[in-house]
């Protein structure tokens, strides 16, 4: 169906970032949620990370640390909930110049946690806590803190590891949709490729392998879309095949087998078209799924015929 449909919109990100050039949505954690972690509130007390220590670093390199001994000044960031009240290792990246990239840390051992933040304050400048890792959606630059935390107390040794991600080249899969028409469609992923990491709409990155939809939709018709898949699916709905996209509707709110369920109605005034991806979550993922296409007013969808010569994209 839908998912990793087509790149994502957020390229037009870029121009409407923050002062540390850190546009919305711009990081993604790399698990999918929701990690299985408590809730365990937010702490009124910020402006406690003690960045004095920060330990300089470069992209593309692996640093080795431990937070057995570390001081612990935060508990909470403002970006999450979750309790960190192992002791903290910060590390600090400056880019100059716009540039992709994708963090994770190892734990030898206990369970820790990655906050990103724009500046060295733990409720100000928090972007993102993760279970494992971050990667970016678009090039950002300017002041960046990595905080490795413990996760309810944890300390051990880990691998902080950081690397440079290349831009994806703009994709255009108009070329794709053939003009099959129809209200029930079986299909598989498995053929197709893996062109979108993640979307401004979605909470996590995919890396599954997509199949694609082109729906002609009358000023005030709508649609719902049910799909069952066999892989751990997940559904996008864009407005355009070609590169700028933006993000319209999103679902994945179920595991492997389960049916997702994306509803669209079009209120733009005007006749639109929109494009459904079916997507999964896993690295190379793709699974067999069938789709039950339910429209009013004439909402039209189109099956996508062949995956050609779409070229491999990540945003």
């Amino acid at each position: 169906m839908f998912k990793k449909l087509i790149i994502l919109a957020l390229v037009s990100l870029v121009a409407a970032g923050a002062m540390a050039g850190v546009p919305d949505g711009a990081l993604q954690s790399t698990s999918k949620f929701p990690v299985m972690k408590d809730d365990a509130g937010i702490s009124s007390a910020t402006g406690l990370l003690d960045c004095s220590g920060a330990i300089e670093i470069a992209l593309d390199n692996v640093y080795y640390g431990t937070n057995v001994g570390a001081p612990n000044n935060v508990d909470y960031y403002s970006c999450s909930t979750w309790l960190e009240s192992g002791g903290e290792v910060v590390y600090h990246l400056f880019l100059a110049e716009p540039a992709m990239w994708e963090a994770s840390i190892v734990g030898n051992g206990c369970d820790l946690d990655l906050a990103v933040l724009d500046s060295c304050d733990e409720d100000l400048g928090c972007l993102i806590v993760a279970d494992s890792g971050v990667v970016t959606n678009v090039p950002v630059s300017g002041d960046f803190y990595f905080v490795v935390d413990g996760y309810s107390g944890a300390a051990c040794n880990f691998n902080f590891t950081i690397n440079s991600v290349t831009p994806p080249e703009p994709v255009d899969f108009c070329a794709l949709v053939d003009q099959g028409t129809g209200n029930f469609f079986t299909g598989t992923t498995c053929n197709g490729q893996n062109l979108l990491g993640s979307l401004d709409c979605a909470a996590y990155t995919h890396a599954g392998l997509e199949y694609y939809y082109e729906i002609f939709m009358p000023s005030g018709s709508s649609f719902t879309a049910t799909v069952t898949n066999t892989a751990d699916g997940a559904l996008w709905l864009l407005d355009a095949c070609a590169e700028p996209f933006t993000c319209l509707a999103y679902a994945d709110d179920t595991l492997t087998g389960g049916a997702e369920v994306l509803s669209y109605t079009n209120n733009s005034g005007s006749d639109i078209w929109v494009y459904l991806g079916v997507d999964s979550w896993g690295t190379d993922s793709c699974g067999d799924f069938t789709m039950d296409f339910y429209s009013t007013t004439g909402a039209v969808a189109n099956e996508a015929a062949s995956m050609g010569a779409v070229k491999a994209l990540f945003r």
